[in-house]
């Protein structure tokens, strides 16, 4: 028997659903090797660090839950370079005023993305609070898999702060000895 019924125009698919990797590996493709970038604590920035190596210039949080969107700011707010933050759910949940300040406050070349798994991955899955599906002062929020642990983060956070001003102060023109 034909069921001549209409669809119900309410019936919501779900955006289809990328591995950590190939959110970032989107991210990092769209904006390339010239930006600077921001990895979120945790499970995050050991996963940009196994996409990107030394490869290009990111500031790996290392235990600053829910900063690093304002952490980008103060870079973007210093540097002409494109700066763009690479966040998770947690982290998001963590520092939600920081939206407001990036949306009023944020300059063009400042870019916020969040990796959306549903959990605080990297301190045991955890579930976190569903997300909106936009916030203010944020650029993305893509939905991702919960893919485990990545391997850690292949530098000191002294050898990692010391790229990162390289690459500010070069932006401007200045000589790395003035570090």
């Amino acid at each position: 028997m034909k069921d001549d019924r209409e669809k119900p125009d309410s019936v919501k698919t779900s955006p289809p659903v990328k591995t950590r990797a190939q959110a970032i590996r989107g991210i990092l493709d769209h904006h390339g090797r010239k930006a600077l970038y921001v990895a979120s604590t945790g499970f995050v920035s050991r996963a940009v660090f196994a996409e990107t190596g030394e490869d290009y210039d990111v500031f790996f949080m290392q235990g600053s839950m829910g900063l690093a969107p304002a952490i980008g700011l103060g870079m973007a707010l210093n540097t002409p370079l494109d700066v763009v933050v690479i966040n998770g759910d947690g982290s998001l949940l963590m520092s939600m005023g920081t939206t407001h300040t990036l949306r009023d406050k944020g300059p063009a070349n400042l870019y916020h993305y969040v990796l959306d798994n549903g959990c605080h991955e990297s301190v045991g899955g955890q579930p976190c609070a569903a997300l909106e599906k936009s916030y203010p002062g944020v650029t993305e929020i893509i939905k991702i898999s919960k893919d485990g642990r990545p391997p850690r983060v292949g530098m000191t956070p002294e050898e990692n702060s010391q790229r990162v001003r390289r690459a500010i102060r070069g932006a401007h023109g200045a000589s790395t000895t003035e570090m």
